[in-house]
Order: structure tokens, then C-alpha cells, then sequence
């Protein structure tokens, strides 16, 4: 079920000549495959490694108008191996971190957005391990190494994702104090790259202050917050106005996550609530070069 890709396809995304690619293939550096016809093809899983092997970074996209082309045979990602978000689960469930790659990577192939990988697959499938961890299904361990995995495959899918131009506006963000989810707030991170934002991403359980510190110093065109988890509500909110007074007038908020219940978020001052990560895709996309005032529950 692996997406494949041609040679051109990866010398335009690495911008190098076709012929260095071949040379990478026939010596083994990238792993290849050959059609009946004789021609290289180069497995998406197999590409991603060799990025991470090399530290290299795509420069230009590399799957151009959501599908692969030239690539001979195409396997649809619910095909015949069966449904892929069942597919994923059990691989996370057994902790087979090579399976849940090919997954991911096609699916995402198939889709060519973060935001709907984000959504459809991870957030999907971490909703069914955390129905089945409460009941009694599912350990502890094998939702923590879930995760885990799903971190370092993420890592590995931004490579995939061009570098943002150093003019391009740029987004902070993170996961306040007792939050100690990653996963959200990483993902947070990609969804922007691949919208056009220059990220920085603080990671979990900060506190607001350190927050503050990081946007009076780096004056970004965005604040993202990702609340899973609340320890002190109260303590949030008077954190959070604390926060929102010293925020530079031109600093959109973004917030979203489970933890922001209906009664909680008209507490809060913000320029968008975003449920998931194709909303926050579609806010990303509209904000690019544009600034707002930030306004009580403008969501």
C-alpha cells in the first residue's frame, strides 16, 4: 500500500538534477524498486528515510495537485489490504512503528494535507485508543508508545513540507501548564508550515508568562494556544487575560482543544476558535500578510 514516487518527482522537490537521484537509487542510498518496464520508483516511506538519514529538506512540493503522477500502478489507500484507519490502529496498538509509516505516509499521499491527516487519522484514531483505554481495552503503555511513535513519524513527515521563506509571517505556540499532551500542539505546528507560517513551537506544559516572554520577544504574527488539559481553570483564565494584556496589537490568538468547554471560551479573549485542524488550515490560509484586533470570542 505505499505511494511511489518517479525520480523527477523527487529531483524537483529536492531541487538536484534527475541523474544524482538515479545515482542515490542504483547505489542504494534511496530505496528503489523497479516497474516491469524497467524504470525506477521510489517507495514515499523509503524517501522519507533517506530525508531523515540525510537531513535533507524538500524545497518544493512534493506531490503536486493532490495525486502522484507517472507512477505506474496507483494502490487506493482503502484497498485491498482493507480500511487504513483500522489499519493504523492495530498498528499502534502492537506498537509496529514500520507498519504505522507506511500507513500514514500513504494516506497523506492520498491527500496531500496535514490538516486532514491531522483530523481523519491521528485525532481519529487516538478518539477509539482513549474509548478503548477506558474501557479496559487498550493499557496505558500502549496509548503512551502510541504516541510516541506518532511524534517521530510526524517529525519525519515535516520534511515533506518545504521550508517557509524567512519573510513569511511567523507563529508561536504551544500547550499551557499542566497540559501535557504533545501531539496536538506538534501537529498544530505543521498544519501552519504547510499553510505558509514560519513556526516556532514552545511544546507543553508552559506556563502563560514563559508564553508571554517568547511573544514580547519574538513578536509573531500568530499565538496559537492547544488546551487538552486543564488542571486549574480559574487559574487559567486570570493566567490567560494576564496574558492577552501584554500581547502585541498585531499578534492574532488562535486557540482550540478539548479542554475549552462552551462556558469556558467566552471567558476568553481570542480571534479564532478552531474545533480541528482543517479549521485552523482554512483560518491559517485567510490570515496569511493580514492582521486583525483582537476582539472577546471573535470566533
Amino acid at each position: 500500500m505505499d505511494e511511489h514516487l518517479t525520480t523527477r518527482q523527487v529531483a524537483e522537490a529536492l531541487s538536484v538534477s534527475e541523474s544524482s537521484v538515479k545515482r542515490w537509487c542504483d547505489s542504494g542510498d534511496i530505496p528503489t524498486v523497479r516497474t516491469v518496464g524497467g524504470h525506477r520508483r521510489i517507495p514515499l516511506a523509503g524517501f522519507m528515510e533517506f530525508l531523515e538519514e540525510t537531513k535533507r529538506q524538500v524545497v518544493s512540493p512534493l506531490l503536486p495537485t493532490n495525486r502522484l503522477r507517472d507512477v505506474g500502478t496507483r494502490v487506493d489507500p482503502v484497498g485491498e489490504l482493507g480500511d487504513p484507519k483500522a489499519l493504523f490502529l492495530q498498528a499502534l496498538k502492537d506498537g509496529d512503528e514500520n507498519r504505522c509509516r507506511k500507513v500514514l505516509t500513504t494516506a497523506y499521499a492520498s491527500r496531500e494535507s496535514m490538516a486532514w491527516l491531522a483530523d481523519e487519522f491521528i485525532m481519529a484514531t487516538f478518539q477509539t485508543i482513549g474509548q478503548q483505554w477506558d474501557c479496559g481495552d487498550l493499557e496505558i503503555y500502549q496509548e503512551r508508545r502510541g504516541c510516541e511513535i506518532c511524534s517521530r513519524l510526524l517529525h519525519e513527515l515535516r520534511r515533506l513540507i518545504p521550508e517557509v521563506p524567512q519573510n513569511g509571517p511567523l507563529a508561536i505556540g504551544g500547550a499551557p501548564a499542566g497540559d501535557q499532551y504533545t501531539l496536538p500542539t506538534q501537529i498544530v505546528e505543521l498544519v501552519l508550515r504547510e499553510n505558509g507560517w514560519r513556526t516556532m513551537n514552545l511544546g507543553s506544559n508552559l506556563p502563560l508568562p514563559t508564553i508571554a516572554a517568547a511573544v514580547q520577544q519574538h513578536q509573531p504574527r500568530m499565538l496559537w494556544l492547544s488546551v487538552s488539559h486543564l488542571e486549574d481553570q480559574e487559574a487559567f483564565v486570570s493566567g490567560y487575560a494576564k496574558l492577552a494584556d501584554v500581547l502585541p496589537k498585531e499578534t492574532v490568538v488562535v486557540i482550540g482543544g478539548r479542554a475549552l468547554t462552551d462556558d469556558l471560551r467566552p471567558r476568553l479573549k481570542y480571534h479564532g476558535h478552531c474545533d480541528n485542524m482543517q479549521q485552523l488550515a482554512l483560518f491559517a490560509a485567510a490570515m496569511h500578510g493580514k492582521r486583525h484586533t483582537l476582539n472577546s470570542s471573535d470566533n
